[in-house]
């Protein structure tokens, strides 16, 4: 019978972490630090609007760069169009209508990451500017055209808890407004990915909190089985 010992010395002390040495010194491999042999990298090409109309998209140019391996849109996702971890409405690649800045539209795979950039650069985008809708509280108003096509509200839910009409010495009211939060990670945004040598799966490397989410979501829009899509931390 082999009997474990349980080490009380660790309850209110700090730990040592695994990983901080080796951040501090700056060896710890992110993701982006990855590499595989005869690997292309990626770059994406983004919105500089928060709300336009995608008028046309020329390529031509991208594709006379050496070394330019493909360039994708929303009609070469093999599976569903969008994803999301509460409503699954945002689309992989826009299409016809940009309603962020920063939004993709296209990507493109190359033998370098210069060669990425020089391509982004190359992409001809037309665009009409259309309103830009800021507020949450205008965008369930009928002063503004509605952004989505089933409309801005995503979810009404009417909660009820305690008496509304509760008094006291002191009352507080006000309208608050808080910024948005995004966690300070060291790393950058990055994936390494294995296709199957049959097309049919992908292995990739990626850190994440969200594992199994990021599996369902990769999946549907790959229009791949939750199975042949393998996540490694």
């Amino acid at each position: 019978m082999m009997i474990t010992r349980t080490r009380r010395d660790v309850l209110g002390n700090s730990a040592l972490r695994p990983d901080g040495a080796a951040k501090v010194r700056g060896d710890f491999a992110f993701t982006s630090d990855l590499n595989a042999e005869n690997m292309l990298w990626g770059a994406t090409l983004r919105s500089p609007h928060a709300h336009a109309r995608i008028i046309s998209i020329d390529f031509s140019e991208a594709w006379k760069i050496t070394g330019v391996e493909t360039i994708i849109t929303a009609d070469d996702v093999p599976g569903l169009p969008t994803y999301g971890l509460i409503s699954q409405d945002q689309p992989v690649f826009a299409r016809d209508v940009v309603r962020y800045m920063g939004e993709p539209i296209a990507a493109v795979a190359a033998d370098h990451p210069e060669t990425c950039r020089r391509a982004i650069a190359a992409i001809k985008v037309e665009y009409e500017l259309l309103p830009v809708l800021s507020d949450p509280e205008d965008a369930i108003t009928d002063a503004f055209a509605p952004i989505h096509p089933d409309g801005n509200l995503i979810r009404h839910q009417r909660i009820v808890a305690g008496d509304v009409d509760a008094t006291g010495p002191i009352v507080v009211e006000g309208t608050y407004d808080i910024g948005m939060q995004d966690q300070a990670f060291l790393g950058t945004e990055a994936a390494l990915g294995f296709p199957d040598h049959d097309g049919n799966g992908v292995e990739v490397h990626v850190a994440t909190q969200w594992l199994h989410e990021d599996q369902k979501q990769m999946a549907a829009c790959l229009g791949l089985p939750e199975n042949r899509v393998r996540l490694v931390l």
